[in-house]
């Protein structure tokens, strides 16, 4: 059954996979997060005879060179659910907010659209959502994806209204990371563990996954989100998950790329819970992580419960290289569990955006 299966495969970068926008509260209107970056910045061109400006214009060249990609524009983010609140409480506003999301999709050259919202408080927040994606899928073509990034915790779960909100989406994109973290964990714990307790409280990926899929999710349609970073402790007294660390701010990020977590000299990996973490006593920081033997067995979890496949936050964490496969990378391994590049989505992107003004200037 499995090997007649396409998956899903999604990495959140600027120059990969999906493109982060905001809006206007008080129009409604969808805007670029970076405008110069991603429309007006000069660009190298990969199709000799056409003059690129903007990531948008190169990501449309790499659409044309790999028809298998795709590429949606997320609108959201951490830090934006007060924007939703505004657009979704003024009906006016909504409207604006789903007519220009379709018209960046169609002036731009998207293959869809994700909401990122995160995260609706209570059950008249929960509606709206269902009535944006409802919007959204009746003025989308049917050729574009709606997806939504959904959460992982209970508290925001229970809030949504998941059956309803099931019927508009093409896939989900589970985040399934951030189960703790320095800024609000109490000890030493595992972010992203497939299995089990994690140090700091009870969350893991398993039972992420159970959740959606006992409200009535099909699991073809949930896309198991993994993270290319690691949650770093400071003032840990020694490498042990489960243990009390220093709670005072300090000036240093608690998050570091996963290519850059083999500097600490003390690695271990936890095979029941299936989570990597390390320590530099140095520095008196402990930082927990998926590696690639994590990874490789997330990708077996989500075969063989059937999910659509996989989601990074984000991608230029990875250990990758110009040339060959880098037998650390996440994606890889994740991927050859599922089967290797041959189980992946081959459906073909879209090309033709007639009314886009943006792409028809690419011609020299």
């Amino acid at each position: 059954m499995h090997s007649k299966r396409r998956y899903q495969l999604t990495t959140s970068s600027r120059l990969v996979c999906t493109l982060r926008i905001g809006s206007y509260p008080e129009s409604g209107n969808v805007k670029f997060s970076d405008k110069w970056c991603d429309l007006e910045m000069p660009e190298e061109s990969l199709i000799p005879g056409e003059t690129v400006h903007g990531s948008l214009q190169q990501l449309y060249q790499m659409k044309k060179l790999c028809r298998s990609l795709k590429v949606i524009m997320s609108v959201g983010g951490w830090g934006t659910d007060h924007l939703f609140d505004a657009i979704v409480s003024d009906k006016q506003k909504l409207q604006t907010f789903v007519s220009s999301s379709v018209e960046f999709v169609e002036e731009y050259g998207f293959d869809g659209v994700d909401i990122d919202w995160e995260y609706p408080k209570n059950s008249s927040q929960a509606q709206s959502f269902v009535d944006l994606l409802r919007l959204m899928r009746e003025r989308l073509p049917p050729r574009y994806s709606l997806t939504v990034a959904a959460p992982a915790g209970n508290d925001n779960i229970n809030h949504l209204h998941i059956q309803e909100m099931d019927q508009y989406l093409s896939f989900w994109n589970l985040m399934c990371y951030d189960f703790a973290g320095h800024g609000w964990s109490q000890t030493t714990a595992f972010h992203s563990n497939l299995f089990g307790n994690n140090g700091d409280n009870d969350m893991n990926v398993s039972d992420v996954v159970q959740t959606y899929l006992s409200k009535g999710v099909a699991p073809s349609k949930l896309v198991l989100g993994c993270p290319m970073y690691g949650r770093v402790f400071t003032g840990a007294q020694g490498c042990k998950i489960g243990e009390t660390f220093s709670k005072q701010r300090t000036n240093s990020s608690d998050i570091i790329n996963y290519n850059e977590c083999s500097c600490f000299p003390d690695q271990r990996y936890d095979a029941k819970k299936v989570a990597a973490y390390a320590y530099d006593p140095k520095t008196m920081q402990l930082v927990t992580y998926d590696n690639d033997k994590s990874a490789r067995i997330k990708g077996s979890f989500a075969k063989s419960k059937g999910l659509g496949g996989g989601m990074w936050w984000d991608s230029s964490g990875d250990k990758v290289s110009a040339s060959t496969p880098t037998p650390e990378s996440l994606i890889a391994n994740f991927v050859d569990q599922l089967g290797g590049l041959a189980s992946l989505d081959r459906t073909e992107n879209c090309l033709s955006y007639p009314k886009s003004k943006y792409l028809s200037n690419m011609k020299s």
